[in-house]
């Protein structure tokens, strides 16, 4: 439990700060994180433009890494939480969390780009992305109505049940809102990022604390117990 704790909460953090990092080194023309899209950071091209938007990212790699490591880490927490488990409600969030983790990695690997878009490797993106926004934000809300039996508490299923529909909801938006996603489609993006992101932070935090209050006692405190009157 500390483990996969301690995994889910690297991977939100790296990635905020990674992306941070990418987006700062950014200057010509100055990144903005309503106009770019997340996946601007990680194009290798400079100077290239993808769908109107004028690309420069010299860390572009840095985020890339952000986004494998996100894929990997978030893939092997949930296979220590879940893998050795029993029942349907473990099976579906592990294949979502494997679906997501899956989805991040190709966005890695599989960059956007003018050249991607020509040669047909913008769809592996594509459906890197769709697998990772909608998996990623489905996993909190299968949390929210059925997590009782995984113990998760109350408020962490209620705040799962809030960020899953703002998340499936800004993704809906980013979708069917054309002349949005052309001026500002990096709002509705990062809301339907950065919902995983936060659950994912919170139940990190959340296993951490529990496996802290479930430690064992020293042994010199079971001595201390035993000889005090």
């Amino acid at each position: 439990m500390r483990i996969a704790g301690g995994l889910l909460l690297l991977a939100g953090v790296q990635y905020a700060v990674l992306e941070y990092l990418a987006a700062s080194a950014w200057h010509h023309p100055a990144y903005s994180y309503a106009v770019n899209f997340i996946s601007d950071l990680g194009n290798p091209v400079a100077g290239d433009v993808f769908e109107g938007r004028v690309i420069d990212s010299p860390w572009h790699v840095v985020m890339d890494v952000a986004f494998v490591a996100q894929g990997l880490l978030f893939i092997a927490a949930s296979v220590l939480l879940l893998g050795k488990g029993t029942g349907r409600l473990k099976r579906v969030l592990l294949v979502l969390a494997v679906v997501h983790g899956a989805g991040v990695i190709l966005i890695g690997f599989f960059q956007e780009s003018s050249a991607a878009l020509h040669n047909g490797v913008i769809v592996v993106h594509g459906i890197g992305a769709a697998a990772t926004i909608l998996a990623g934000n489905v996993i909190p809300l299968v949390i929210g109505a059925k997590g009782g039996p995984l113990a998760a508490p109350g408020w962490l299923r209620k705040a799962g049940t809030a960020l899953g529909i703002l998340g499936l909801a800004a993704f809906v938006v980013l979708q069917v809102d054309r002349p949005l996603y052309h001026t500002a489609g990096g709002v509705p993006e990062r809301v339907a990022v950065y919902t995983i992101l936060i659950f994912e932070v919170m139940a990190g935090a959340t296993l951490l604390a529990r496996a802290r209050n479930l430690a064992p006692l020293p042994a010199v405190h079971h001595a201390a117990e035993r000889v005090t009157p």
